[in-house]
Protein backbone atom coordinates (compact mmCIF):
# COMPACT_ATOMS: atom_id res chain seq x y z
CA UNK A 1 0.00 0.00 0.00
CA UNK A 2 1.38 3.38 -0.99
CA UNK A 3 1.42 6.11 1.65
CA UNK A 4 -0.09 9.43 0.58
CA UNK A 5 2.02 12.58 0.88
CA UNK A 6 -0.06 13.98 3.75
CA UNK A 7 -0.27 10.79 5.81
CA UNK A 8 1.33 10.78 9.26
CA UNK A 9 4.74 9.18 9.51
CA UNK A 10 5.09 6.79 12.44
CA UNK A 11 8.51 5.59 13.52
CA UNK A 12 9.54 3.45 16.47
CA UNK A 13 13.18 3.38 17.49
CA UNK A 14 14.70 0.97 20.02
CA UNK A 15 18.27 1.68 21.09
CA UNK A 16 20.01 0.53 24.26
CA UNK A 17 16.68 -0.58 25.78
CA UNK A 18 15.22 2.92 25.34
CA UNK A 19 12.11 3.01 23.18
CA UNK A 20 11.01 6.21 21.54
CA UNK A 21 8.04 6.63 19.27
CA UNK A 22 7.50 9.50 16.88
CA UNK A 23 4.74 10.53 14.58
CA UNK A 24 4.77 13.56 12.35
CA UNK A 25 1.91 15.75 11.18
CA UNK A 26 2.31 19.44 10.45
CA UNK A 27 5.53 21.26 11.17
CA UNK A 28 6.30 19.66 14.54
CA UNK A 29 7.50 16.13 15.18
CA UNK A 30 6.35 14.79 18.55
CA UNK A 31 8.44 12.15 20.35
CA UNK A 32 7.66 10.34 23.60
CA UNK A 33 10.62 9.12 25.64
CA UNK A 34 8.98 6.16 27.33
CA UNK A 35 11.47 5.69 30.16
CA UNK A 36 10.80 9.27 31.35
CA UNK A 37 6.98 9.00 31.32
CA UNK A 38 5.36 8.76 34.78
CA UNK A 39 1.77 8.40 33.52
CA UNK A 40 0.67 11.87 34.61
CA UNK A 41 -1.50 11.96 31.46
CA UNK A 42 -1.50 15.75 31.16
CA UNK A 43 -0.58 15.27 27.50
CA UNK A 44 -3.66 13.08 27.02
CA UNK A 45 -5.90 15.65 28.70
CA UNK A 46 -4.63 18.47 26.48
CA UNK A 47 -4.22 16.60 23.19
CA UNK A 48 -6.29 13.40 23.23
CA UNK A 49 -6.01 13.13 19.44
CA UNK A 50 -2.22 13.05 19.75
CA UNK A 51 -1.52 11.02 22.90
CA UNK A 52 -3.00 8.15 24.84
CA UNK A 53 -1.76 5.85 27.57
CA UNK A 54 -0.94 2.32 26.49
CA UNK A 55 -1.58 -0.91 28.42
CA UNK A 56 1.46 -0.11 30.59
CA UNK A 57 0.05 3.38 31.33
CA UNK A 58 2.84 5.02 29.31
CA UNK A 59 2.09 7.83 26.86
CA UNK A 60 2.22 6.93 23.18
CA UNK A 61 1.70 8.95 20.03
CA UNK A 62 -1.51 8.11 18.13
CA UNK A 63 -3.19 9.64 15.08
CA UNK A 64 -2.80 13.41 15.13
CA UNK A 65 -5.39 14.30 12.50
CA UNK A 66 -7.07 17.53 13.47
CA UNK A 67 -4.60 18.62 16.15
CA UNK A 68 -2.44 21.62 15.37
CA UNK A 69 1.17 22.32 16.27
CA UNK A 70 0.22 24.68 19.11
CA UNK A 71 -1.82 21.93 20.79
CA UNK A 72 1.04 19.44 20.45
CA UNK A 73 3.49 21.94 21.92
CA UNK A 74 1.17 22.79 24.83
CA UNK A 75 0.75 19.09 25.60
CA UNK A 76 4.51 18.58 25.59
CA UNK A 77 5.03 21.58 27.86
CA UNK A 78 2.52 20.14 30.33
CA UNK A 79 4.59 17.00 30.90
CA UNK A 80 6.10 17.13 34.42
CA UNK A 81 9.15 15.05 33.42
CA UNK A 82 9.79 16.53 29.95
CA UNK A 83 9.18 13.11 28.40
CA UNK A 84 7.83 14.69 25.22
CA UNK A 85 10.25 16.20 22.73
CA UNK A 86 9.00 18.53 20.00
CA UNK A 87 11.17 19.18 16.95
CA UNK A 88 10.53 21.72 14.19
CA UNK A 89 10.83 19.68 11.00
CA UNK A 90 11.47 22.74 8.84
CA UNK A 91 14.58 23.80 10.78
CA UNK A 92 15.57 20.59 12.58
CA UNK A 93 15.67 22.52 15.86
CA UNK A 94 14.31 21.12 19.10
CA UNK A 95 11.43 23.34 20.19
CA UNK A 96 10.73 21.62 23.54
CA UNK A 97 12.24 21.07 26.02
CA UNK A 98 14.65 23.92 25.51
Amino acid sequence: MKQSDNSPILETDIQDDVVTQTQQVGRYKVEVIRDKCISAASCVAIAPNVFELDEEEIAVVISQDGDDDDTKLLAAQSCPTAAIVVTDTTTGEQVWPR
